[in-house]
């Protein structure tokens, strides 16, 4: 629930739940009930088909509070229908499964199953049959290497994907967590990675998978809401994480609507702990009186 930066004088809406999961009778009334008040909410949930109490049942269908959510794995992201290529396959075929599966990159998989490369667009970029090699004066081919200007005609002259293929390939694992693979692409630059269980390809996760796990997310509804307490104390930690001006920061929280108060040395700091709070459940409001710090120009 986006948080919005004003004081609230409306008075609270309980928080939308399915109507089924209460069944047709749970309130008096007429039609499918889409909202309860949290008291009616509270005494809805704690029943049980066998008449269990609330504090008995409780337990079962919510997380100890200190349980932290477990986090996405690439298993939980990748792409398991991978397309992948042989080391003979033409270079003008992966061009056009590129191009017809819109897609940026192919693993090269041998006779065995085990990844051996990759072929990706900037592979072949700098192909001979459009023109775009290299071109080099006759000072530079008399001084150049040998051995890589060799290495460099098979892959602008090469028709295989052998000849073409990026053989010293990175790969993660199913069980590597999204922020391992992020650090990883972000290192050596990669958009994507085959996945290997063992040596054998099961899938690939690209930049467009993180994005799409961004896209999926959404802010866990919670039955019981938090106290002003929880929200102020949560809040508080993660103004903590953000800030060394914490010291400095006033929090008061009444009824979900969030009063923050004091002083910062940035406009970006300010915005940081605006931020915080919008991502802290049970906050419904925030009401900024932070002020920016002067600085004095000598």
């Amino acid at each position: 629930m986006t948080a919005r930066h004003k004081r609230s004088t409306e008075p609270l809406s309980p928080h939308p739940l399915p109507s089924p999961a209460f069944g047709p009778s749970s309130v008096p009334g007429d039609g499918p009930i889409d909202i309860l008040p949290w008291r009616l909410r509270r005494e809805t949930l704690g029943r049980s088909p066998q008449g269990t109490p609330d504090n008995q049942d409780r337990g079962s269908r919510h997380p100890p509070e200190d349980e932290a959510p477990r986090p996405l794995t690439v298993a939980d992201v990748m792409t398991r229908d991978v397309v992948s290529v042989s080391t003979a396959s033409p270079v003008s075929e992966i061009a056009g499964v590129l191009a017809g599966k819109r897609i940026s990159a192919v693993p090269v998989v041998g006779a065995d199953g085990h990844v051996v490369g990759i072929v990706s667009e900037s592979d072949l970029i700098r192909r001979a049959e459009i023109g775009t090699q290299r071109r080099r004066s006759w000072w530079r081919r008399i001084l150049a290497d040998i051995e890589a200007e060799a290495a460099e005609y098979v892959r602008t002259h090469g028709r295989k994907a052998r000849h073409v293929m990026t053989s010293r390939v990175v790969t993660a694992t199913e069980d590597m967590t999204l922020a391992d693979v992020t650090d990883v692409m972000e290192k050596r630059r990669l958009k994507r990675l085959p996945v290997a269980r063992g040596k054998h390809l099961v899938g690939i996760v690209s930049r467009s998978d993180l994005v799409k796990a961004v896209a999926r997310h959404r802010d866990p509804l919670f039955a019981d809401p938090p106290t002003d307490d929880a929200v102020r104390q949560d809040l508080t930690e993660r103004v903590k994480s953000v800030t060394p001006s914490h010291r400095l920061i006033h929090i008061s929280v009444h009824r979900g609507n969030a009063d923050i108060a004091g002083v910062v040395d940035s406009a970006a700091e300010r915005e940081a702990i605006l931020v915080a709070a919008e991502n802290t459940p049970g906050i419904r409001s925030i009401q900024n009186r932070m002020l920016v710090r002067s600085r004095s120009i000598s």
